[in-house]
């Protein structure tokens, strides 16, 4: 896993662990989420939860868990921006 954090909140994530979904409808997102991840995408980190980051590919938001010990990525939560209503979240869980 190569994980650089500047400055700023965003941090640049890039790894090749499997994506585990914590959600059944969010296998959906599984095929984009890894292959964004194995290319590298930017990521706003979640100050209030470490390891826990937001990530945004095309119209679609996701928040992905990266735990310290474990290796691989938990999809948490996923949110279409362009037809999503009010907060609607198309897949999400408590962790």
């Amino acid at each position: 896993m190569k994980v650089m954090t500047p400055t700023t909140r965003y941090t640049w994530l890039k790894m090749d662990q499997p994506v585990i979904p914590v959600n059944p409808s969010a296998w959906d997102h599984l095929s984009e989420v890894e292959s964004a991840l194995q290319k590298g995408v930017k990521a706003t980190t979640d100050e209030r939860h470490p390891g826990f980051y937001e990530i945004e590919l095309g119209d679609t938001w996701y928040y992905i868990h990266i735990p310290s010990r474990l290796r691989a990525v938990y999809l948490v939560a996923a949110q279409n921006r362009a037809t999503a209503k009010g907060s609607e979240i198309l897949a999400q869980t408590a962790c």
